[in-house]
């Protein structure tokens, strides 16, 4: 992955998460509703980085589509919502007539030839995977449902690897405002103001503590 695309990726990243912390402190926030902040935020970094450097992919909209969608809170967002109960009320009710045709069902697919359960099987991942990418409802094919898979999943290799190197920076800076500073000659600052002299290892005033 370029270089420049993870920097813009970052940028968007602080960028959001400066806005999502003036509007609500994360202080305030549970865990929960702050895992899910910083995940939609690292996603709308994603996308937007994705839709500067170009291309013809379809899940960078899909994501900013459904992140403004969830930030508007319109009645069409609530119309969305009380749909997707209805299909889990309607997926449970399906799975409850599934379970009393088991037996019916095992003999269709003891009947099925070996060409038939693998068209089967490639179409169920193949639904699987247009929920799993987003937008991946919108492609046309198999083709273009690969691509866009293919694509989406370099960009989120790229994203995880941003979000560790700003885990590591924000552990590593916690770590120096709590136990202070080491230089070269082996003065500690501690944090309280006050210093100490110490006689340290070679590996510990290289910043080894």
């Amino acid at each position: 992955m370029a270089p420049a695309f993870k920097r813009e990726l970052l940028k968007n990243l602080l960028l959001g998460l400066r806005a999502r912390t003036e509007a609500c402190s994360f202080d305030a926030m549970s865990i929960h509703d702050r895992k899910l902040s910083i995940k939609l935020s690292a996603d709308v970094a994603m996308a937007a980085a994705r839709g500067v450097a170009g291309g013809h992919a379809r899940w960078p909209t899909a994501i900013m589509a459904a992140a403004a969608a969830a930030s508007s809170g319109n009645p069409r967002t609530c119309k969305a919502a009380r749909s997707r109960c209805k299909r889990v009320v309607r997926r449970c009710v399906d799975a409850k007539r599934m379970r009393r045709g088991c037996c019916a069902a095992a003999r269709s697919a003891a009947a099925a030839t070996s060409s038939e359960v693998a068209r089967r099987m490639v179409r169920r991942r193949t639904m699987a995977l247009r929920k799993m990418i987003p937008g991946g409802d919108a492609a046309g094919d198999e083709a273009a449902l690969l691509r866009e898979a293919m694509d989406y999943v370099v960009h989120l290799r790229a994203q995880v690897d941003v979000l560790r190197r700003v885990s590591a920076a924000v552990q590593t800076s916690t770590v120096v405002l709590r136990y202070g500073s080491c230089s070269e000659y082996g003065r500690i600052v501690v944090t309280d103001g006050s210093e100490k002299d110490e006689h340290l290892k070679e590996d510990h005033a290289s910043g080894m503590i």
